[in-house]
């Protein structure tokens, strides 16, 4: 494997600081193999440590539980990167949200730039929410609160 960095570049942290599409991989509590769901709240709190939400229920959520070892793959910052680490659940479901979102940070980070070789990437993936977009960028804000703010 290529030459890691022990941390996230500047430019990637400035790029994690609002909803991303993100790529997080997990192992799968059942079949062990790889399990891979695409999410959009994740922050890189710093340049060693990530955090993200999604519903206790989800199935990585699970999978966390069972199995610390997870990769997120971000597509930004003029490149694509993969940030591999250990998960830990600090909590199932984070105060002062109106859903029950399970509150993961990944730590002993291992970052390494994986776009082909001769290429920026020009344009980051971009999404069209579902439902009223002012309820979203509340509920964007208020999980990002969250994140940056929650003491263990």
């Amino acid at each position: 494997m290529a030459e890691g960095f022990d941390r996230i570049p500047d430019a990637l942290v400035a790029f994690m600081q609002e909803p991303r599409i993100t790529q997080l991989t997990t192992v799968d509590v059942d079949s062990q193999s790889p399990f891979i769901n695409v999410i959009s709240w994740v922050l890189a709190k710093d340049v060693q440590t990530v955090r993200l939400m999604g519903d206790g229920r989800s199935r990585f959520v699970q999978n966390i539980k069972a199995d610390e070892r997870v990769a997120l793959t971000v597509l930004g910052a003029g490149s694509a990167w993969t940030l591999y680490g250990k998960a830990q659940l600090l909590v199932e479901k984070t105060p002062g949200l109106p859903l029950s979102l399970a509150l993961i940070e990944v730590t002993d980070l291992k970052v390494f730039e994986v776009m082909f070789w001769g290429a920026k990437l020009t344009q980051e993936p971009g999404w069209e929410v579902t439902y009223p977009k002012e309820q979203s960028n509340r509920l964007d804000q208020a999980v990002y609160a969250a994140m940056r703010d929650f003491q263990p």
